[in-house]
């Protein structure tokens, strides 16, 4: 379809650039009606609730919720981490024991 064919709106009759109602779809300011031939101007209420749709699209999901990818650490990376960690708890408690009382 044309970028440049007309798109009625049906709530302040007029014409308007086909580019321009799809902006306005995307914006939640308006619906079509007959996709690619009429739109209509959403009132506040549905405003709102198409942009809490939109954005409940756009939310990503959390790693856990992907179907079929298992997440399994290599034995030595794992064993690295653990030490690292082992070092990182000694390196505080010395710190805290060397620390001059005030």
């Amino acid at each position: 379809m044309a970028s440049k064919a007309c798109v009625f709106n049906t709530s302040r009759n007029y014409y308007l650039k086909r580019n321009q109602a799809a902006k306005a779809v995307e914006n939640c300011a308006a619906a079509w009606i007959e996709y690619g031939v009429t739109i209509r101007d959403l009132n506040l209420a549905e405003a709102i609730e198409a942009r809490n749709h939109r954005a409940a699209i756009r939310t990503p999901l959390p790693l856990a919720e992907i179907h079929g990818i298992i997440y399994r650490p290599a034995t030595g990376t794992e064993a690295a981490a653990r030490t690292e960690r082992q070092r990182a708890r000694e390196a505080n408690v010395f710190a805290e024991l060397a620390r001059p009382a005030l």
